[in-house]
């Protein structure tokens, strides 16, 4: 409850008066107006001008100044950020204000741009309000850097660890953001993937972190089996978890190790399909996978970045060529797309390559 100054009118003017009020603005929308007898309190922004009074008695002769006690209104969840902080931040800024941002379990997480910087807390709270079901809200510090391609982030709002549980495509994952990596945007790429892994096919995710690919492809296509390799030692942690958590621990055969010392260690010509997700450093990584398909042939999953305005047929070229100096012969590269956009002018390119 609130105290707050307010308009007693009879029952009968009730509806003229607030709409009387409303057209002057004087309506205070926060809390709820009081039926008190046979009269209507209605809560005020601010006292009545004279002139105020005058417009309001003429509809009204019996209204009065009275104070009261009011109900806050319960506030209607905003539909988007930018309405969340209507009002929070400044006009000419709003624009600066990030459209996108990710949910990754129950913690947000968003880059915010240095000239909004000192209202990271009211952007952390903002995300909060629009999503009731995240607990924590994380401003991205640092690039995606290192071998373990982690990230730093600030804590702008909420509570509790970076520990998270997240769901997708009827799998869970357990992560913690600040130690591993972890990218919901290529959920629709797993799909993808997963969705053209044949019966009995053997898959080797070189790049795995917490089993998004291979887990999703294991749980799709029950007779495949994949072996999924990964350097940092948190991300193999939360992999085994993970894959005991989806009920994939006997089609899913974590590692730990260099995907090039795992290749040759083991898994010389054993896939019939090989994923690449590490764009940054997969060209590195080519003679591996080139090793690592079986010797009739199958498919590569590579992945890189780009410039915008470098032409699709120049990418493919380029990786048909270092394949082939790595003894593959390039059959088909039947997909080579943009997946979605990194930076201005920056894009995440998939390839799937069909070699013998």
């Amino acid at each position: 409850m609130k105290e707050n100054i307010g308009v007693a009118v009879p029952l009968r003017n009730a509806e003229e008066t607030l709409q009387t009020l409303r057209k002057l603005q004087l309506v205070d929308d926060e809390l709820e107006p009081k039926p008190n007898n046979h009269e209507l309190l209605i809560p005020l922004r601010r006292n009545l001008s004279d002139a105020d009074n005058a417009i309001v008695r003429k509809h009204c002769p019996d209204a009065k100044l009275q104070a009261g006690f009011f109900s806050e209104r319960k506030r209607a969840r905003p539909r988007d950020l930018l309405e969340s902080l209507h009002g929070t931040i400044p006009q000419n800024l709003l624009r600066r204000l990030p459209r996108a941002y990710d949910i990754v379990g129950d913690i947000a997480i968003i880059d915010i741009p240095e000239d909004l910087s000192e209202f990271a807390t009211a952007i952390g709270r903002g995300l909060l309000e629009v999503n009731p079901n995240a607990r924590l809200v994380l401003r991205i510090s640092g690039d995606v850097t290192g071998p373990f391609r982690t990230r730093k982030f600030q804590i702008i709002a909420g509570s509790g660890s970076t520990e998270t549980l997240h769901r997708e495509c009827s799998c869970v994952f357990h992560l913690d953001v600040a130690s591993v990596y972890f990218n919901p945007r290529l959920s629709h790429e797993r799909m993808r993937i997963a969705g053209q892994v044949g019966m009995h096919e053997t898959v080797i995710d070189m790049f795995a972190g917490v089993g998004p690919y291979s887990i999703l492809i294991a749980r799709t296509q029950v007779t495949s089996r994949v072996t999924a390799i990964d350097a940092n030692p948190e991300a193999f942690r939360y992999l085994r978890e993970n894959t005991f958590a989806n009920g994939v621990a006997d089609r899913v055969t974590p590692v730990l190790a260099d995907a090039r010392t795992a290749v040759s260690r083991s898994l010389k010509g054993s896939a019939t399909r090989v994923i690449m997700n590490l764009p940054s450093e997969a060209i590195k990584f080519i003679d591996a996978a080139a090793q690592a398909v079986r010797p009739d042939g199958g498919i590569i999953h590579f992945y890189t970045f780009a410039s915008r305005s470098v032409a699709l047929g120049t990418i493919k070229e380029s990786v048909a060529s270092d394949l082939e100096q790595c003894g593959r012969r390039v059959v088909s590269i039947p997909f080579c797309r943009p997946i979605r956009e990194i930076a201005p002018n920056r894009v995440h390119v998939a390839i799937d390559i069909e070699v013998e």
